[in-house]
């Protein structure tokens, strides 16, 4: 993620626009404005980058601030330069996360760190430590994913806490479709529009593990990745970034994979949908796909990076895992689950995780 640091061309725009500039001051004063104190630059990008002035940019539904970000985009795309970009999409967001709180009760607050902005209802020392541990595990995931995960993108990465669980469901309801039946969740990655992660802060809520997870979606949302894949990772990641596992397997649990699984329900897996099953589908999905991580982690090491940059949902990353480690994933299901019909189709779908 670029710095958060006003480009000299942007601060000479703002200042000539405020006639503080003049033709005849010289590079070297350029220079120093440049060291002008972070709240007068944040005062500049937010008189330069308005949300407001973008008509129609924000609708309310259910008392929340929606954006339009095909509006706020075609507006960025033709009001500001490249070298700008970072900075424009920082200030949109904050002026978004602040109608945000202007939505909520009463206590919620925006924190800033040099690579994320937190909205959250506690105090100071909850957020810096929560912003804290976001940047820890960006910086984690990136390393141990070398090759693999990637900070694209323009803005700050953007946490939405909240504290309780109405208003979380109340916020990632317009995330969902407006009939059907769902999966509780704790957290979520919405990768729509300005990618954000939201969660709830219950008493309890292991939030550097939520935090270590959300994140690594983050940062791999770029590869078309199956999604047993991309949660038996994420998984995985967040023990590495927490320093600690509570993953186990004991004979109840085997039996309850054998017993749930079959040549029928083995395709919700591979194609993604028995993540949101509201019965013990999701929880034995997300099981089985850190098993299968895992094993392939344990068994092929210096291959699984080379698997997750080709593997696709398609095949559900059959074709990839052949290429890569020379085994199939019928093999790997077998080797947990025994025998069985556990060969992926050829023809699954990208799941809308949102």
């Amino acid at each position: 993620m670029p710095g958060s640091r006003l480009s000299a061309r942007l601060l000479k725009k703002f200042f000539n626009m405020q006639g503080l500039l003049r033709r005849s001051q010289s590079n070297n004063t350029l220079s120093n404005l440049l060291m002008v104190h972070p709240a007068v630059m944040r005062t500049v990008s937010a008189m330069l980058f308005a949300l407001t002035s973008i008509p129609s940019a924000i609708e309310v539904h259910d008392g929340l601030p929606r954006p339009d970000w095909r509006i706020i985009f075609d507006w960025v795309d033709a009001n500001v330069a490249e070298a700008d970009l970072d900075e424009a999409w920082t200030q949109l967001a904050r002026d978004w996360l602040n109608t945000v709180i202007d939505a909520l009760p009463t206590g919620y607050s925006l924190s800033e760190s040099s690579e994320f902005m937190l909205v959250a209802n506690g105090d100071a020392r909850t957020a810096n430590h929560i912003l804290n541990c976001c940047e820890h595990a960006r910086c984690t995931i990136l390393d141990v994913l070398a090759g693999v995960s990637r900070d694209e993108g323009f803005g700050k990465h953007v946490v939405l806490a909240f504290g309780d669980r109405e208003r979380y469901y109340d916020y990632i309801s317009d995330f969902y479709p407006d009939e059907g039946e769902f999966a509780l969740s704790g957290a979520i990655f919405l990768d729509r529009g300005y990618g954000h992660f939201a969660m709830c802060l219950v008493p309890g809520h292991d939030y550097e593990r939520t935090i270590a997870h959300e994140l690594t979606h983050a940062l791999m949302r770029h590869l078309p990745l199956p999604l047993w894949l991309d949660e038996g990772v994420t998984q995985v990641i967040e023990d590495v970034v927490v320093g600690n596992s509570f993953f186990h397997v004991d004979q109840d649990l085997v039996r309850r994979h054998r017993e749930y699984w079959n040549g029928n329900t083995i395709h919700s897996f591979w194609s993604g949908d028995s993540f949101f099953s509201p019965d013990d589908g999701q929880e034995l999905s997300y099981h089985l796909s850190r098993v299968l991580v895992r094993n392939l982690m344990s068994d092929h090491p210096k291959q699984v990076i080379s698997f997750l940059k080709s593997a696709n949902y398609a095949d559900a990353g059959n074709t990839a895992l052949l290429d890569s480690c020379g085994t199939s994933l019928r093999d790997q299901v077998t080797q947990f689950l025994g025998e069985g019909e556990w060969t992926p189709r050829l023809d699954y779908n990208s799941v809308d995780t949102n």
